[in-house]
């Protein structure tokens, strides 16, 4: 994304009579980029980045720090268990949280972006017993149609 002042430059460079290409290398973008901002001024629009639209998000980042706080509370509850929660555990948590229901998908992609990462099960790990690597197994195939997912502590 180039800033205001970077866009202006590349009208100031273009009636210079630069080449597009010079003009990509001086600001450090593509050609397309600026192929872009001068079309966009030639046809006699702004520019500033405007607002876009659609439903303002609820995840301000207030509410998702204080969310993903609250999930790694529950990820250290769990940690008996694996430490992990699953997709439908999660957005439980994050209804009480917000007030909103999304879907599944939608949760994946909060927690993709709260810094979680989805996990699989594997045949063998050397930080799990035998013991706790089988009961992960009987139990994630219980719940194969759910996600699994984990946070860094």
């Amino acid at each position: 994304m180039l800033t205001l002042q970077q866009r202006e430059i590349i009208l100031k460079l273009n009636e210079q009579e630069k080449t597009q290409q010079q003009i990509a290398a001086i600001i450090g973008c593509s050609q397309v980029t600026v192929s872009k901002w001068i079309s966009r001024y030639k046809s006699g629009r702004t520019l500033e980045t405007l607002p876009r639209s659609g439903r303002p998000t609820k995840l301000k980042p207030a509410v998702l720090g204080k969310l993903r706080s609250r999930l790694r509370q529950e990820v250290s509850r769990e940690n008996e268990k694996f430490c992990s929660l699953n997709t439908k555990q999660l957005s439980d948590i994050i209804t009480k949280e917000i007030g909103v229901k999304y879907s599944l998908r939608h949760v994946e992609r909060i927690m993709h972006a709260l810094g979680f990462s989805l996990i699989k099960p594997r045949s063998k790990h050397i930080k799990h017993d035998a013991k706790k690597v089988e009961e992960f197994r009987s139990e994630f195939k219980k719940n194969f149609k759910r996600n699994m997912w984990i946070m860094p502590l």
